[in-house]
């Protein structure tokens, strides 16, 4: 990760520096803004130990140079806390980076279910440098705000957790101790620094507590006749998918040329699946969208916006070239999501796999709800 230019080194960055390089857990939290992020690139660029970065997600774990925690410790979707601890659990290439690992940074940490930080947890006690000691001797850096995105639990999954933890978040876990994680909490905010109006109103909205003359203030900067650059990757924030469809639609028929119609393949039981793409995707070249998976080769993860170029077939159906705001191109092809079924066994959760779901990896992205927007690369968004 490269290390920016000037870094403002306050008496709580220095204090949270020694507390990363003492070796010890840590918690390291802050509003958005006060450098969490940017204390993590020093520590990196100045560390010798071995460290890896993970993240819940494809999005938050590029933003980190890192990689998804299921990916760093071979987790599928079906992997279960039992199946860790069992002595045929496997993380694949990462066996040996795991067994020579000294420090794990987790960012994003508001997001982390406490399943899986108890999965995480027993991976590294068997695989760890220190097999058999808690996380297998591997310091644990846990960064993020829990005022921000919370562990996502589906319905079907409620009643296991209501039963076996206290709450979904990190902190529920069993392997977590309070007293093991010392919190580190950053309070500058170096993104907005010189304006303290601006500070105080981003303030006001993570505490849920925004009052009528920040509103007003917030209100006065609108422009409503503001209208994206169409050779730009603009995304318009909305709050109800009605809206979103509307507008995705709207733009879409804007394009010139034919409209492509891609039909998914379903197999199985879908009864619990809640798709991530429509069952009849149409698109047309030149079509902005959001990717929804994460690439194998890198070339793109979940919440990556791009550009439909082209469109082609081969023998085993459509690929679509797309462009990313980097210039880069891929062809996409169908990807296959697996439906599962939550699975109590012993107090266990397990899934079972039912069904597949099989569709073009992506969607229109013009707009999209502005409860669920974590993307990569885009020019800048506006909102109504």
């Amino acid at each position: 990760m490269a290390v920016q230019a000037v870094i403002i080194l306050t008496d709580e960055f220095r204090h949270a520096l020694d507390r990363l390089a003492d070796g010890g857990n840590v918690f390291l939290t802050g509003k958005a803004g006060t450098g969490k992020s940017t204390l993590i690139r020093r520590f990196l660029a100045d560390t010798d130990r071995s460290v890896v970065v993970v993240a819940p997600t494809g999005i938050a774990a590029l933003n980190v140079d890192g990689y998804t925690i299921h990916r760093l410790f071979g987790f599928r979707a079906t992997t279960t806390l039992a199946d860790v601890r069992a002595g045929d659990y496997r993380p694949g290439r990462f066996t040996k980076t795991l067994a020579s690992l000294q420090t794990l940074i987790i960012d994003e940490a508001s997001m982390v279910r406490a399943d899986v930080f108890d999965m995480i947890a027993a991976a590294l006690s068997r695989i760890g440098p220190a097999p058999g000691t808690p996380f297998g001797g591997v310091q644990i850096v846990l960064v993020g705000d829990l005022y921000q995105l919370p562990p996502v639990v589906t319905e079907h999954e409620t009643g296991f957790f209501e039963s076996t933890y206290e709450t979904p978040y990190f902190f529920s876990a069993h392997s977590f101790r309070r007293d093991d994680f010392p919190t580190v909490s950053l309070t500058t905010v170096f993104r907005q620094l010189g304006d303290d109006r601006m500070t105080a109103i981003l303030n006001e909205i993570r505490e849920g507590v925004l009052l009528g003359h920040a509103q007003d203030q917030l209100n006065a900067r609108a422009d409503k006749d503001f209208v994206p650059p169409d050779d730009e990757f603009w995304l318009t924030l909305a709050p109800t998918n009605r809206l979103v469809t509307a507008r995705n639609r709207q733009q879409l028929e804007r394009l010139p040329g034919d409209e492509f119609v891609h039909q998914a393949r379903i197999s199985g039981d879908l009864s619990l699946f809640d798709p991530p793409v429509e069952e009849t995707l149409r698109f047309k070249v030149g079509a902005q969208i959001m990717m929804l998976n994460n690439d194998q080769g890198d070339r793109w993860v979940n919440g990556s916006i791009g550009r439909v170029v082209g469109v082609g077939y081969d023998r085993y159906g459509a690929v679509v070239e797309v462009e990313f705001p980097d210039g880069s191109c891929a062809d996409v092809a169908p990807f296959s999501w697996e439906a599962t079924r939550p699975v109590l066994d012993g107090g266990s959760l397990s899934r079972e796999v039912i069904g597949s779901y099989t569709q073009l990896p992506f969607k229109l992205a013009w707009r999209s709800r502005s409860t669920r927007v974590r993307v990569r690369h885009w020019t800048g968004w506006s909102s109504i």
